[in-house]
């Protein structure tokens, strides 16, 4: 499994719960991000980058090998990425699940990269209870 895990910078989150370590996945160009809570929690988005960060599940050394052959090291290749939180939270957030193809967001008008190779998603949510959500939305 290709996951990396992250920590919220502060110690409580918006809606002063204590934060928890997250799951950030790889999502490949030809995949579709799903995330699913509960009947009773929703998706709230908390991370979402688009571009080719590193080798890894989506991006083969040996891909990233043959490429180089023909323009070096120009990081507009490897390790180019743009923040898509907003389009994922207005997919997915407030909701029970949601499907999201990879390959879409770059219809979206997002192109961190140069041409090549392709980018991936990664992304992490939580599910929080929507009850909670709902009394504590206006505060």
């Amino acid at each position: 499994m290709y996951a990396r895990f992250a920590q919220a910078l502060l110690p409580y989150d918006i809606f002063s719960q204590p934060v928890s370590i997250f799951c950030v996945e790889e999502y490949c160009q030809s995949e579709y991000f799903q995330p699913r809570c509960l009947k009773n929690e929703v998706i709230f988005m908390r991370t979402a980058i688009y571009g080719r960060m590193r080798i890894g599940k989506c991006i083969s050394a040996e891909e990233v090998a043959a490429h180089k052959t023909h323009v070096g090291d120009d990081p507009r290749y490897l390790g180019c990425s743009e923040d898509v939180l907003r389009i994922l939270d207005e997919k997915c957030s407030g909701k029970v699940s949601c499907d999201v193809r990879v390959i879409e967001i770059s219809d979206e008008n997002i192109r961190p990269c140069f041409p090549g190779l392709k980018e991936y998603l990664e992304a992490s949510f939580d599910c929080i209870n929507s009850k909670y959500l709902l009394t504590h939305k206006y505060r």
